[in-house]
């Protein structure tokens, strides 16, 4: 915690923070343990998140509030999202590999392998609005209100943007495909 206080200016910021820290880190770890599942990895995103906070402080108007906790919530979300998105790949990658393949033919493989990895390199190109809902959305399976109440917009709103993000990304594919079709 005395790394956090040495980010901050102000005594007044440096109180506030450590009145946060103490009311909320057991529930910050609560909820990012419930998303990963690995309380070392809750404790890390735990961490993340109150050193997000410590740039974000400003926004925390009372201590005790159910909107302060709220705001948490969400920042420590994020950060176990962000630790999960980092994982991913690499596990799905490793569990490909290690799938008996049987009499599957290899090119067969190698075009499967190369058209996943274009489709999550697409993805990580969508603006972030656009991508954290996609991602949401069909890796974490959330629902639209879900998903609202974590980014802090509607519902339909999330939705209007994941219809945005799948316009943008037939339209990666087709040139993609275009390319290939010209070389």
């Amino acid at each position: 915690m005395f790394l956090f206080l040495a980010l901050l200016d102000s005594p007044e910021d440096q109180e506030k923070f450590t009145e946060i820290y103490n009311q909320y880190k057991h529930f910050m770890w609560y909820v990012a343990n419930q998303k990963l599942q690995d309380q070392h990895l809750a404790e890390d995103a735990v961490q993340e998140a109150f050193f997000a906070l410590t740039r974000h402080l400003d926004k925390v108007e009372e201590v005790h509030s159910p909107r302060t906790k709220k705001f948490l919530a969400t920042i420590v979300r994020s950060k176990a999202v962000d630790i999960l998105r980092k994982a991913g790949p690499e596990e799905e990658l490793l569990e490909y590999q290690s799938e008996d393949r049987g009499s599957a033919d290899i090119l067969d493989q190698y075009l499967t392998k190369e058209n996943y990895n274009y489709l999550v390199s697409c993805i990580l190109e969508l603006d972030d609005s656009y991508r954290v809902i996609f991602e949401y959305k069909y890796i974490y399976q959330m629902p639209d209100s879900e998903i609202g109440d974590l980014l802090g917009i509607t519902a339909k709103n999330v939705n209007v943007r994941y219809f945005r993000a799948r316009k943008k990304l037939q339209e990666m594919i087709r040139k993609e495909g275009d390319r290939f079709e010209k070389a």
